[in-house]
């Protein structure tokens, strides 16, 4: 009998326990603290992506559903039951951007007609979130919040853009200061444990404070989650090897490095994987869904996070049906995304083609790192997983207060973070130092739990 199949992109993870027979979509109700051992494979795998991959976790026998696998109950136990992919045959289907965007209209629509309540949209001010601001047939329910990612948030590209798209249709928009999101890292473990490093916790200070500008009201959240990977802006190299597979994690220099922490090559994960891939990884659109089924399991944090603060989330871009006819759109027309352009253009809202001052800048973890102090990782703890020596690093990184403010001055006469990079003329420790720390803290807090467990035991 079929327990729970996994989802086609990856959506809502099923994690299971092999020894236990325990299944959930929370990693907490699965492991079994008692008897936990640490997967130093699958730990390696975790530390260099930023989050669990393969379907294996940092914790020994607690594993997760793949896409086209389901939990199989055969005789009072559970058996993992693999499936053929079904979506390699919706692929190369040309579909036409009318008959998308209509689509996508009668989704989101169809949704808002289920309640009565406000519609939370948060609004980057990209394509994604403006592309659901304007389908929305209903403007006046509408509530968009903005947070800005530079130095003076009210400059930045996002918040200026959202704010013009939101003159130019009459919704209702506000913009919310962030800097305090590294307090939250004990919060993000709560709800995802050692599944995915703490790297969304900035969306746990928006939409706390969306909260208290609501006054408790409930709102239903609109996400435009992973919408710009099928409509054109994601583009993934060839993959030849299961080596390459990383590229596929779309990490962006957002996690650890598994050379320095545990010094494990966990590559063998990866081989059956890309043996019974390889042929269809040849499609470009395939590894576009590839590498979004391998990332969901970080990203669905934008729709997972409001939800746990009581606004309950929705997306159309993880709809198969929907994905796919967005996928199968002529290669011309989502080069450059030009068929949402276009679409934009006769809206009146391709900001891109006016002329409006912003700043590109992307600082806002420089900004909470000078304004935050993060405790040390603890090399004590921590040690029976991970080098020491690569942990004090990360501790001195972090804790070099000078090297903070220099870096940060610089970067606020900088456009992007890159141009930093470049300015420097070498690779920039902190933030590399930040990333592993945030990626290793939620493994910190796993064996702290473990051993209250015990102890209490």
């Amino acid at each position: 009998m079929e327990v729970i199949k996994g989802h086609w992109v990856a959506y809502q993870t099923v994690f299971y326990h092999e020894k236990t027979g325990k299944y959930s979509t929370d990693i907490h109700e699965v492991i079994d603290f008692a008897n936990l051992e640490i997967d130093m494979d699958g730990l390696s795998a975790y530390l260099d992506f930023g989050y669990a991959v393969f379907g294996r976790t940092p914790v020994k026998d607690v594993k997760f559903l793949l896409p086209n696998q389901s939990l199989q109950l055969v005789a009072g136990k559970l058996k993992i039951q693999e499936h053929s992919d079904q979506t390699i045959s919706l692929l190369g289907k040309q579909t036409h951007e009318e008959e998308v965007l209509h689509k996508i209209q009668q989704s989101v629509n169809q949704w808002a007609s289920s309640f009565s309540e406000p519609i939370l949209i948060p609004t980057s001010g990209g394509f994604d979130s403006r592309l659901m601001n304007i389908l929305i047939k209903d403007k006046d329910r509408i509530h968009a919040y903005t947070y800005g990612t530079s130095l003076n948030q009210g400059e930045s590209r996002e918040s200026v853009y959202a704010n013009l798209l939101s003159q130019r249709l009459g919704t209702q928009w506000s913009r919310i200061p962030l800097g305090q999101f590294n307090q939250y890292m004990g919060d993000w473990y709560d709800q995802f444990g050692p599944s995915v490093g703490a790297s969304g916790t900035y969306h746990i200070e928006f939409y706390k404070k969306i909260q208290e500008r609501e006054a408790g009201q409930k709102l239903h959240l609109l996400s435009g989650i992973i919408g710009d990977a099928w409509a054109g802006a994601v583009k993934v190299p060839l993959i030849s090897s299961s080596q390459e597979y990383r590229t596929l994690g779309y990490t962006h220099g957002m996690s650890a490095d598994a050379s320095r922490a545990t010094g494990r090559d966990y590559t063998h994960l990866a081989e059956p994987i890309f043996d019974q891939q390889k042929e269809n990884l040849k499609d470009p659109d395939f590894r576009i869904i590839t590498a979004m089924r391998t990332k969901m399991m970080l990203l669905q944090y934008l729709i997972t996070v409001p939800s746990a603060l009581g606004f309950p989330g929705y997306s159309p871009f993880i709809q198969e049906d929907l994905a796919l006819a967005m996928l199968n759109l002529p290669v011309d027309r989502k080069a450059d995304r030009i068929w949402q352009r276009d679409f934009f253009r006769k809206q009146g809202i391709l900001f891109e083609e006016e002329k409006h001052q912003y700043t590109y800048q992307n600082s806002l973890n420089y900004y909470a790192l000078l304004h935050e102090e993060l405790k040390p990782l603890d090399v004590t703890l921590l040690k029976e997983a991970i080098q020491p020596a690569y942990l004090e690093w990360i501790n001195q990184k972090i804790s070099n207060i000078g090297t903070k403010e220099r870096i940060f001055q610089t970067l606020m006469h900088t456009p992007k973070v890159k141009g930093v990079l470049k300015l420097l003329g070498a690779k920039n420790e902190l933030i590399d130092a930040y990333f592993a720390y945030i990626t290793i803290k939620p493994i910190e807090s796993l064996l702290k739990q473990r051993n209250v467990y015990q102890k209490q035991a």
